[in-house]
């Protein structure tokens, strides 16, 4: 399935609550999530041959395993990332709603925004005091 179209299956109240759950502390981060959600239901994918797959990951520098994408998925602009398509490996247990929380967070991050996001992207990346 395209990312466009899983994104598309959820209204993002019932995304935030999911991405709380999986990345604690990311309540206070509502407003600029809502607004990536809102440009990305908006925006016209672009096709993309590349895919967003999830797998189990080492973590560095540690023995524990986590399941998510490599950063370079999303390492592209945010009309791509909607074209791509996202897969799982076996092993990978994921909802499909966990999928979407996850995705839209590290597209947040990684992935190249347009210019109507830089105000909530400045919000995001600002060191906490």
């Amino acid at each position: 399935m395209r990312l466009y179209e899983l994104l598309q299956a959820y209204e993002f109240d019932e995304i935030m609550p999911v991405i709380v759950e999986m990345f604690p502390g990311t309540g206070k981060y509502e407003h600029p999530l809502r607004q990536a959600y809102d440009i990305l239901v908006n925006m016209k994918p672009v096709a993309s041959k590349k895919e967003i797959r999830y797998k189990i990951l080492s973590a560095p520098n540690s023995d524990e395993q986590y399941m998510g994408a490599e950063d370079r998925d999303f390492d592209s602009t945010w009309e791509v990332c909607l074209g791509k398509n996202i897969s799982r490996e076996r092993g990978v247990d994921l909802t499909d709603i966990e999928l979407v929380a996850n995705t839209l967070v590290n597209i947040c991050f990684i992935g190249r925004h347009p210019r109507s996001f830089d105000s909530a992207y400045a919000e995001l990346t600002k060191p906490e005091r």
